[in-house]
């Protein structure tokens, strides 16, 4: 396996855990929106907010590293 097979596999493998995170994220974010319709302020809502937090950081993480990685990718590739 080439370099530039390697870097493309790691940039999917990327894509996916992005997916996942995204998908958490936006569950979170309905459950807490209907936390806060419901006017229930306990210890789920606020355990929400921070696991909104976490995953939106976690996101950005994700892809600051994957354009990192493209980059990487467009000076294997020349």
């Amino acid at each position: 396996m080439g370099k530039v097979d390697k870097a493309k596999e790691y940039i999917g493998a990327i894509r996916i855990y992005m997916t996942f995170v995204l998908a958490s994220l936006v569950a979170t974010i309905a459950g807490v929106s209907k936390l806060y319709m419901a006017l229930y302020f306990g210890a789920m809502f606020w355990i929400g907010i921070i696991a909104i937090i976490v995953l939106a950081f976690i996101f950005v993480l994700l892809a600051r590293h994957m354009h990192k990685k493209i980059n990487e990718l467009e000076e294997i590739h020349d």
